[in-house]
């Protein structure tokens, strides 16, 4: 085939599919290096099998290692020392994202049972960090993600205090996205550096924050008010799932963008409702985009009660509190259900559009449907990945961790 520009090639196979890279880096020489750099771009080892087949493919194929930028890593599956690992970390020099899920349950720091994981935190290249269910994670590391990487997940991790860290935390590093996962114990990954001021600075600099739980512990309100504090005057995208009115937020006179996260039952109660929303914005004097999203997952394994009437004047004042926001150009109204009855979509909007007229009428709605459960690293990519539309999670929320990667088993041939 004649010799195209590689730019030319990298855009043509931008466009193929990710099941059919394969079979296009099959087809010409000239498509093997860019197929190969989008197979391997994403990378989950859940099993040890999967550590075993990338330990291999990289021992025949060490070039393919560049070409790793987003690595998700099962911990809780792995021995000791496991040389696997320490081989595989150790080729991964372009590495740019890495998740790592543990099992929280287990009564010591999983990480320092192989202390590679700790050493590639120093890698150069590495910006973003997301680590989920991992128990006595030393409050020293967490202070040294926030300061070292430009975006952090913190998922349902029990944070130790450590006496001994001495650390100067008080300038603030490259963080400007911070995500913080309660699970239903109300495991406390904010308090343990949220009371500690030092700690605070290391979120001055903060541009989008997400705070997600099942039902936002009120014995936490005090520190959500010490981190809105903290990054008010730099914060400019709050995401956050609550279920009852907060108390009084500082200003945030920078904040743009807001998801507001709502169990879907809430929503159905106009001045509950209402409630939520008007208090939350009330801070927000320069809010331009609001998305509502409304969680329809089943309630105890049973589908949830279908959209009833009300009558329109009950939602008079929700109304009102979307027309009546000075700068918002566009209102979100997200159902994010489980897929099992796209039917409950077409109701809502229905239902919707004819409660909220003004808003409505006034052109400020948009209405969208999405899965409450995208798979694992699916949601790790629209996190971190700046191509990718985010439209942020949900509950039970594993924002990292494994996306559908081609199976190492069937690339013989590359």
């Amino acid at each position: 085939m004649p010799q195209l520009p590689q730019e030319l090639i990298d855009a043509i196979i931008e466009d193929v599919p990710g099941s059919s890279l394969k079979a296009c880096s099959l087809a010409a020489t000239a498509f093997v290096t860019s197929s190969q750099r989008r197979l391997f771009c994403w990378m989950s080892l859940s099993d040890i099998p999967s550590y075993e087949r990338t330990a291999i493919l990289l021992a025949s194929s060490p070039h393919l290692a560049k070409y790793f930028h987003f690595l998700a890593l099962d911990i809780k599956v792995i021995p000791t020392e496991f040389v696997l690992l320490k081989l595989i970390l150790a080729q991964l020099t372009e590495l740019e994202h890495l998740s790592i899920i543990g099992d929280v349950m287990f009564g010591w720091n999983q990480l320092e049972r192989n202390p590679c994981l700790i050493d590639i935190l120093s890698l150069p290249t590495l910006t973003a960090f997301a680590v989920k269910d991992l128990g006595d994670v030393p409050s020293a590391l967490i202070s040294r993600a926030l300061a070292s990487f430009e975006q952090v997940v913190l998922s349902s991790v029990n944070i130790v205090d450590e006496e001994q860290d001495t650390e100067d935390w008080s300038s603030p590093g490259n963080l400007w996205h911070l995500v913080v996962v309660l699970d239903y114990d109300e495991m406390n990954a904010i308090t343990s550096w949220a009371l500690d001021a030092k700690r605070l600075q290391l979120l001055r600099q903060i541009k989008r924050l997400s705070l997600m739980s099942p039902a936002f512990p009120k014995l936490l309100f005090p520190q959500l008010i010490k981190l809105l504090s903290a990054s008010s005057s730099t914060l400019q995208h709050l995401e956050i799932e609550l279920n009852a009115p907060p108390p009084a937020l500082p200003t945030l006179p920078s904040l743009t963008v807001l998801d507001l996260i709502l169990d879907v039952e809430v929503a159905k109660n106009p001045a509950r409702f209402n409630s939520i929303l008007s208090d939350t914005v009330a801070s927000m004097p320069h809010l331009e985009v609001l998305t509502i999203a409304l969680l329809d997952a089943p309630l105890n394994g049973t589908a949830r009660p279908q959209w009833t009437s009300h009558r329109p004047g009950q939602w008079a004042d929700l109304d009102s509190t979307l027309t009546d926001l000075p700068n918002l150009r566009e209102a979100n109204l997200s159902l994010r259900n489980f897929g099992s009855e796209p039917q409950r979509y077409a109701v809502f909007v229905q239902y919707m559009q004819a409660h909220l007229p003004r808003a409505f009428d006034a052109g400020l709605i948009k209405f969208s449907s999405d899965f409450c459960f995208l798979h694992p690293m699916d949601r790790f990519a629209r996190m971190f990945y700046p191509r990718v539309l985010v439209e942020l999670k949900l509950r039970i929320i594993i924002y990292f961790l494994p996306v559908p990667t081609t199976d190492l088993s069937q690339l013989e041939n590359l």
